[in-house]
């Protein structure tokens, strides 16, 4: 850079100098041959002594390297050469360490573009809010064994990527059991872009390209792909609008397999109707015919009703709105369409007396046709209705099912617990009641001695009865080994019998067995639970006057203490305990509506007791009190 400067410096002071200023084309350093030289005028040139390098193409200006800045140019060019050499050699360095590793080089390579790839696919898919497509073909040995085509396409609330996501899906399937699908509607419905969309987003799945439908979603991997959409004619080529499909349909027809899926629009169409639609029918019953996946699009009447009578080819349609002939688009299956010709006709203003006489032209045939079309949109649509309404009722009753099941499981776990609690409150309560008895009766022994009045011994022999009494409905409550239920094993248990599940410490009766394992399915009231056998004994149920013989009812009213709760001046913790022990009462106490008093100071108590109520299984539902009977210092649970 140094020997570049001092040439440039010489070459500047020459153009400076008033020699230079007379004999310069223009003060301008250029180089030629790899030389720094300046432009001289021609006419100049025995002015300037030095070695012409070039001339302009006028010939007016000659690139002139002064003899003064030759040697300076030497040593710039010598250093210039040692320059390239170096980096020459720099270079094959380099490209030695690098063909040493040259396969590692070209794998990462491969590998940065299949992830570049991959990073690109998934950002596509996350803004297309795509999902992966379900695929999978028969078997050779499943098309062998059976008659019926397994290739099932089934696209669920597909979107054309290209249209956005404010869109109406779109929801359509081929098989199994049919391999064609017969779409028919009006003009402008939407037939065409459903053809498009399935066309497409069996193109991405082969991409690797997940698709914008949702979950379930099925696609095969076609071996082939072969549509006829759009007009192809030709006026160079003379070749029509028929023309130019039925030579496309001959080359599906030499190609398609039944790994293939074929797309074809308006067949049929741009010629005579009757012998359009006889080719149509004919076209689709024969690639019907060899199970290759089809989807069609036409408005001749009679290729839906020939689907219709087809055990394998199925009907589709797009409707149009009654009231304001909008298209819906959306996709009705197992039901052919209408062309809405004449309605749409009369909205766009043909005159009335050219609609009557149209109508009149109709074929009998045509109108019955309508009249059924009329018919099945109807009941299909009264169908959908109650397919709602039953499956609004079959939620309903699955939660009302899966609460009952934890209501069980609940009193499964802790049964236990609950009866000991129950148990330690009635003895709570009989010592209470037993000691009350007692104090009363020493009070009158030592109030009223011995030979006192006959209506104090009287009393006190009472109150001695009533103690007698509290001991004996006391040991009522103890357990003892159950009278109910004979343990029987002569024989394998059976649908109907009553059974004894070991672990909930529950009795049901036997509602299924399963073949293919070795659960059963119990019912315990309404309540249906699968468990394995091994856990499962049958009992015998003792005769109703065996059960009552000897035994009369115990019935206890509850008093108000007992459906009511005071945590008022407890911790949150505290509260809560005593909380799960009052509530289990009150399920083993058949008690439908409790109060737990909290009291109103910060909140925090009432908070901590509702939120623990909000999960309870026992609970059904709960609120705060009304004023009068302290409002939100207290909260009413109603239980399960």
């Amino acid at each position: 850079r140094q020997a570049y400067e001092r040439v440039t410096e010489a070459l500047t002071g020459f153009m400076q100098s008033s020699a230079g200023r007379e004999t310069l084309q223009d003060s301008v350093i250029s180089v030629r041959g790899e030389r720094l030289v300046v432009p001289v005028k021609a006419a100049m040139r025995h002015r300037v002594e030095g070695i012409v390098h070039d001339a302009s193409n006028s010939g007016a200006t000659l690139f002139i390297e002064p003899f003064a800045t030759v040697e300076l140019g030497n040593s710039w060019r010598e250093l210039s050469l040692e320059e390239e050499r170096e980096v020459l050699r720099v270079l094959r360095d380099l490209s030695t360490l690098v063909g040493a590793v040259a396969d590692d080089i070209r794998l990462a390579n491969r590998l940065t573009a299949n992830i570049d790839f991959a990073l690109a696919r998934a950002r596509y898919s996350h803004r297309l809010q795509a999902v992966q497509a379900t695929m999978r073909w028969p078997t050779d040995e499943e098309e062998d064994a059976s008659s019926e085509p397994k290739n099932t396409l089934r696209l669920l609330k597909a979107r054309h990527p290209m249209l956005g996501r404010d869109v109406v899906p779109l929801t359509l399937g081929i098989g199994p059991g049919w391999t064609a699908l017969v779409i028919t509607g009006p003009n402008t419905g939407g037939k065409t872009v459903a053809m498009k969309t399935v066309g497409l987003l069996a193109l991405m799945h082969q991409s690797g390209l997940q698709i914008p439908a949702e979950e379930g979603s099925a696609l095969p991997v076609f071996k082939g792909i072969y549509a006829d959409i759009g007009d192809q004619q030709s006026i160079a080529d003379s070749v029509s609008t028929f023309g130019s499909h039925i030579g496309n349909v001959v080359e599906i027809l030499k190609h398609a397999t039944a790994r293939s899926l074929v797309l074809m629009d308006e067949l049929g169409t741009s010629t005579d109707p009757e012998e359009g639609s006889a080719l149509a029918k004919a076209i689709i019953g024969h690639l019907a015919k060899r199970r290759i996946p089809l989807i069609v699009t036409t408005h001749h009447r009679n290729v839906a009703a020939f689907a219709e009578a087809s055990e394998n080819i199925s009907n589709a349609s797009f409707q149009l709105e009654p009231d304001t002939l909008r298209p819906t688009y959306e996709l009705t299956m197992g039901v052919p369409g209408r062309s809405y010709a004449m309605a749409v006709a009369e909205r766009l203003g043909l005159p009335e007396e050219i609609m009557e006489e149209s109508r009149v032209l109709l074929e009998p045939q045509h109108m019955r046709f309508e009249d059924w079309l009329n018919e099945l949109q109807d009941d299909r649509q009264s169908l959908q209705t109650n397919l709602e309404e039953s499956e609004r009722a079959r939620a309903d009753a699955e939660a009302i099912r899966n609460r009952l099941e934890e209501q069980v499981e609940y009193l499964a776990d802790n049964r236990d617990d609950m009866l000991d609690n129950a148990r330690r409150g009635i003895e709570a309560h009989f010592d209470a009641v037993r000691q009350k008895l007692r104090g009363m009766e020493a009070s009158l022994s030592w109030s009223a001695p011995a030979g006192s009045s006959p209506e104090a011994r009287s009393r006190i022999e009472e109150i001695r009865q009533e103690v007698e009494q509290v001991e004996e409905e006391r040991a009522k409550l103890e357990p003892t080994p159950s009278s109910r239920r004979e343990r029987v094993e002569e024989r394998p248990i059976g649908v109907g019998d009553t059974v004894f599940v070991r672990g909930l410490n529950l009795e049901g009766i036997v509602a299924e067995l399963s073949s293919k394992s070795k659960e059963a399915e119990i019912a315990i009231g309404k309540v249906r639970i699968n468990v394995d056998r091994t856990r499962l004994s049958r009992v015998e149920t003792e005769s109703v006057a065996e059960k009552t013989e000897d035994k009369p009812p115990i019935r206890m009213t509850q008093p108000a203490e007992a459906r009511e709760l005071d945590l008022r001046g407890m911790r949150a913790e505290e509260a809560l305990s005593q909380v799960e022990g009052f509530l289990d009462r009150a399920m083993l106490d058949d008690l439908s509506t409790v109060r737990i008093i909290h009291g109103r100071g910060t909140g925090a108590l009432r908070e901590a007791v509702r939120d623990h109520l909000n999960h309870h299984p026992l609970v059904q539902d709960f609120g705060p009190e009304p004023r009068e009977r302290g409002g939100n210092g207290a909260t009413w649970v109603s239980m399960s």
